[in-house]
């Protein structure tokens, strides 16, 4: 039931600030030109780079203690302790690959160059 609450509780919070963003993005080119919200975007490109790079960190570093707390709140034995903390860079490198093939546009500059 808590795990149902929260999915529930984060997925609207990810709908509201998608929605959040793209109406700020509809108030930017409806007030300035297109190019002007394309320059703006550009703008905060590299601070949105390393807010998923440091995101990408905390969870590398944070991996291990939320692991060992959730296994303490749930009563969970070694063994799935050890499978939890065993994911740690699994999850950490598809991020990274993720972020590398979307964030970073790698795949598209592979294609055209």
């Amino acid at each position: 039931m808590i795990r149902r609450r929260w999915t529930l509780i984060l997925s609207l919070a990810a709908l509201a600030a998608s929605a959040l963003i793209g109406l700020g993005l509809m108030q930017m080119t409806h007030t300035s030109s297109l190019e002007a919200a394309q320059e703006r975007a550009a703008l905060l490109t590299p601070f949105a780079t390393a807010i998923r790079v440091l995101l990408i960190m905390l969870t590398a570093l944070l991996w291990e203690p939320l692991c060992r707390a959730i296994a303490r709140r749930r009563g969970l034995d070694r063994e799935h302790l050890a499978a939890l903390l065993a994911w740690r860079w699994r999850a950490v490198g598809w991020l990274v690959v993720i972020e590398l093939i979307l964030g970073q546009n790698i795949l598209n500059r592979f294609i055209t160059s």
